[in-house]
């Protein structure tokens, strides 16, 4: 008999034993009961289970591949993640497979037969802020890939989650733009994109948040439009903004979830007849490959992705277990500019 798609999980469910008894089978260790062993290989047999990945690996538990999975791969900023990791990989004698997050984050399959199956010796998983109700059901298939492999985080990584990380502390670098643009005079400061990470203290919300009462402005609600973080969305939720507010109450500064939210921006700003950086200010974060080249090129803050894709793969090869922050920088360009009075009036 043989069924399409067979999985690890089929096996041990035919059998009645854990997926960890069926690996230590097809790993050929000793610590399994003759009696199980065979029901195990007869069970594989009776659904002619191959899986050639494992079977590259039944010789030896080091493979010397590695995964990533990664979120919304058309967004360059993790392309630049996945070349850092996949660099470093191979000079560290490793090959790296790339993974949609998309995997990880649906109902439709356990996504953890699949990686167990490819024996990696590895994988990196870049977090995304997710909703309440999906938070415990991914960190619980989180929880069970670490029992078969080692699993460094980065990205938006929750402090709650207990797993070496390479993390983003959006608080500190959302604090460091609004004191940037404080400086400079702005008052009338919005943030454009993301989710309401109503949980995470780490999140750029209350950073955001934090910023303002540093420099004793006022929260405005209008100012804060949450969004996805693409290009289109970024110009829909600058058009929404701008179109419900009298121009006098217009922001002097925007501050873009990302380089191509700030992109939507800059071309809502000039459908509006808005001229930047003299009238506004524009600034983004990742600071991708064509922020230099937009128009006024784009003020940034470059989160140094391709390092830490690389430091991911040192921390799963080395085995340590840290929780570091990614360094960030500022990258000052045309699209931002001192507040002047003649502004304001």
């Amino acid at each position: 008999m043989k069924r399409e798609n067979t999985t690890i999980y089929d096996i041990a469910s035919e059998v009645g034993v854990s997926i960890a008894t069926v690996s230590r089978v097809l790993r050929g260790e000793t610590n399994v009961s003759p009696a199980t062993r065979e029901k195990v290989q007869q069970a594989m047999d009776r659904f002619n289970y191959r899986p050639s990945s494992i079977a590259r690996g039944l010789t030896s538990k080091i493979t010397h591949s590695l995964g990533i999975i990664l979120p919304k791969l058309l967004n360059p900023h993790y392309a630049m993640i996945f070349t850092g990791a996949q660099e470093e990989a191979r000079k560290l004698g490793y090959t790296i497979s790339l993974f949609p997050w998309s995997s990880l984050d649906t109902n439709a399959y356990n996504p953890a037969a699949m990686l167990i199956e490819r024996r990696l010796d590895g994988l990196i998983v870049c977090v995304e802020y997710l909703p309440p109700e999906h938070d415990e059901r991914v960190l619980a298939a989180l929880r069970t890939l670490r029992e078969y492999m080692p699993v460094v985080l980065i990205g938006c990584v929750p402090p709650w989650y207990d797993f070496p990380a390479v993390a983003n502390n959006n608080a500190a670098m959302m604090r460091s733009i609004m004191e940037y643009l404080t400086k400079m005079g702005h008052e009338k400061i919005a943030f454009i994109g993301g989710a309401q990470e109503d949980k995470d203290p780490l999140c750029r919300d209350v950073g955001y948040e934090e910023g303002l009462r540093a420099a004793r402005l006022p929260y405005t609600a209008s100012y804060r439009i949450y969004g996805k973080g693409t290009a289109e969305a970024g110009k829909a939720s600058m058009d929404e903004m701008l179109d419900s507010l009298k121009q006098e109450y217009w922001p002097t500064a925007i501050i873009a979830l990302n380089d191509l939210v700030a992109m939507g921006c800059l071309q809502s700003a000039r459908e509006h007849g808005i001229a930047v950086p003299e009238q506004m200010s524009v600034i983004g974060c990742d600071d991708l490959f064509c922020a230099p080249y937009l128009y006024p090129p784009l003020t940034s803050i470059n989160t140094h992705q391709q390092r830490v894709g690389a430091r991911a793969v040192q921390l799963l090869i080395s085995g340590e277990y840290k929780q570091e922050t990614v360094e960030w920088e500022l990258m000052e360009r045309a699209s931002c500019a001192p507040i002047t009075k003649k502004r304001e009036e």
